[in-house]
């Protein structure tokens, strides 16, 4: 009897449980417009939401299935052991769809491999920013859900045994889950080769998982529509010829200057002045995309000349920037910074990978970013106080001052109101299109303090009469997004106030200039190495443009985690890249806004030379080219 009564109980539990995380998930589903598109694409969307809502809560069940059938073969009578392994498995499962729910309502994407990166590698989680606010948020919020799981669990323990509960008989679910299992997907798969409705719809359930069965419908006649997977796979072959460098009579010093989250309309007199000065002495590339949506590959990208995209055979194969390679050669004295780390993104194991770790400098000690700054360009300053004046320098920093949760000391205050925190276990979607003003002025408050920290920076050249002999880069990157298109912050699209950032480049006796042209961080390395004395044509390490030479692009790429983004005047073309899931090539206009699917079938069609060529400059780069499109 008490068996059984333990059963019905956990059974109800899970019942319960399993409403709850239909209710998280169902705020990532967008019910109303999908049924507008017809009843194929809304029955398979309420028929894969229910079947997933049970598929999150699997482990749970196992879990405390094993629980109860181990703690009963020890002790027929004990319930204790399998009731807080249900509490605890279905806490963390609700706890867990939250978490998915509220990254994909603020940044549109859900649980991934880049946010499994950011939690397992060290620096990672540091650089969320997070407060001791936000820390005891989510403290509170982790114990809220297995509170509410302790409830439910007493709720249903109460009812069942102070009253004649009904028995619940679930014997037919797995039998039907099957079924309904292959029916979604094979009918998911079959679309693939037919209509291709269900994609987008698939894109809002939370890990759907996909099936092709290309060969039962390759046996049955069935051809796809089109392939939209992108596989580019090979061994890394960078740069194509051995470098020749004829080491210049006066070599030049480099001072990269590279800031977080810096978007490219906040250079101006006004939230900039000390910077906005600077770049009248310098050339200021106004339209220049980053080689990325999010620190790794824009930063990536600015020092390899080359597409976001490269950053995993980097990776793989520790494989350094070309442009260190050339100033070790030139014996240049190195002190690099950063208020962020090394290791989270892995600049240590690819752009820095040949960088002598002492080198190296991420131990701040401050407990804002805006105090790092300040710390690190104090410790820059008196490097190159320190140096031995008869060699050249190189020296790198990056700025954390505009990085969210955008701190910043009293006198950096320009914009008002704003916000006083941000706290990440509180806020939400709706919180920041009620209250984004006061945000966005917290993000140009710190902004304007990373002008404070350029300005000593140019004063301390121009007292020492640097300028004659020392190229200076100013460069974020990537931008930053405050709801313009219904998301904050960066990582999450390709839209202009993501991507956009400044580049200044100040080179000892060149003419200033302000250029409008579409400009790239692949266009930093082919600008700055003939100057280091590297006579090989840029095409043998880069994909970018000497801008200083005058030379211009029609297009560029930006990338993220999976995908990279085609970019011309006309059309941003977002096309995925050895990805493992469904994702389908998707247009807008060059300035972000939607098309009609008509006009991007036709688009697609038109820019098919296009296509080829980002498959020529993502595969250039390998010994042996092998591109191949899956689905």
């Amino acid at each position: 009897m008490a068996k059984t009564l333990q059963k019905n109980i956990l059974k109800a539990y899970f019942l319960v449980t399993y409403l709850i995380v239909l209710y998280l998930v169902s705020d990532a589903v967008s019910f109303s417009s999908i049924y507008e598109q017809g009843w194929l694409p809304f029955s398979f969307l309420v028929i894969a939401f229910l079947l997933y809502g049970l598929y999150y809560l699997l482990p749970a069940l196992v879990i405390t299935t094993l629980t109860c059938a181990i703690s009963q073969r020890l002790n027929p009578n004990s319930t204790r052991p399998a009731y807080i392994a249900a509490v605890l498995t279905g806490g963390i499962t609700t706890l867990l769809m939250y978490a998915n729910a509220k990254i994909f309502s603020l940044y549109g994407m859900f649980f991934n491999g880049f946010i499994l990166n950011l939690l397992i590698t060290p620096g990672g989680i540091e650089s969320l920013g997070g407060s001791s606010a936000s820390d005891v948020g989510f403290a509170l919020i982790a114990l809220g859900f297995l509170s509410v799981q302790a409830l439910v669990l007493w709720l249903v323990h109460r009812i069942y045994s102070k009253h004649n509960a009904p028995n619940l008989s679930f014997r037919l679910l797995p039998r039907s889950a099957i079924a309904l299992t292959l029916l979604v997907h094979l009918g998911f798969a079959l679309d693939r080769y037919s209509t291709e409705q269900l994609h987008v719809v698939a894109e809002s359930i939370p890990f759907y998982q996909t099936v092709s069965a290309k060969g039962f419908f390759k046996a049955l006649g069935f051809k796809p529509q089109r392939d939209t997977k992108l596989k580019i796979k090979g061994k890394l072959n960078y740069p194509l010829q051995p470098l020749n460098v004829e080491k210049p009579a006066k070599p030049l010093n480099i001072i990269w200057l590279t800031s977080e989250s810096w978007r490219a309309d906040t250079l101006n007199e006004h939230i900039m002045p000390n910077s906005w000065q600077f770049a009248k002495s310098a050339a200021n590339f106004t339209r220049n995309y980053s080689t990325g949506n999010g620190t790794r590959m824009g930063v990536f990208g600015m020092f390899m000349g080359i597409p976001g995209n490269y950053w995993f055979p980097f990776l793989e194969s520790r494989r350094g920037a070309a442009i260190i390679d050339v100033l070790q050669q030139q014996q240049y004295q190195m002190s690099l910074y950063t208020s962020a780390k090394f290791t989270y993104p892995e600049f240590d194991k690819t752009i820095f990978a040949h960088v002598p770790s002492e080198m190296l400098h991420d131990d701040n000690k401050a407990a804002t970013g805006w105090e790092n700054d300040r710390n690190n360009v104090d410790r820059m300053l008196s490097f190159i106080d320190q140096r031995d004046p008869s060699k050249p320098f190189f020296t790198f920093m990056f700025f954390e001052s505009p990085h969210a949760r955008y701190y910043f000391p009293p006198e950096s205050v320009i914009a008002e109101p704003y916000r006083d925190d941000i706290n990440y276990a509180t806020i939400d979607k709706k919180t920041f299109r009620e209250d984004i003003k006061p945000i966005k002025n917290r993000y140009i408050n710190s902004v304007h303090h990373l002008d404070m920290q350029f300005g000593r920076i140019f004063d301390y050249l121009k007292t020492h009469q640097l300028l004659d002999n020392t190229i200076v880069i100013m460069i974020g990157d990537h931008g930053e997004e405050f709801m313009e298109h219904g998301f904050w912050g960066h990582n999450s699209t390709f839209v202009d106030e993501q991507v956009l950032t400044p580049l200044v480049i100040y080179a000892p006796g060149m003419q200033p200039l302000v250029s409008n042209d579409m400009t790239s961080h692949m266009d930093v390395i082919p600008t700055i190495m003939p100057l280091l004395g590297v006579t090989n044509p840029a095409s043998d390490y880069t994909t970018g443009y000497n801008l200083l030479k005058g030379e211009k692009r029609d297009y560029t790429y930006i990338s993220d985690w999976d995908k990279v983004a085609y970019v011309d005047d006309e059309v941003k073309i977002i096309q995925p890249v050895n990805s493992n899931g469904f994702m389908t090539v998707k247009a807008s206009r060059a300035n972000d806004a939607p098309l009609a699917d008509h006009e991007q079938k036709s688009i697609l069609q038109n820019k098919q030379t296009a296509m080829l060529q980002l498959v020529k400059d993502l595969s250039k780069f390998f010994k042996k080219k092998q591109t191949t499109s899956s689905q």
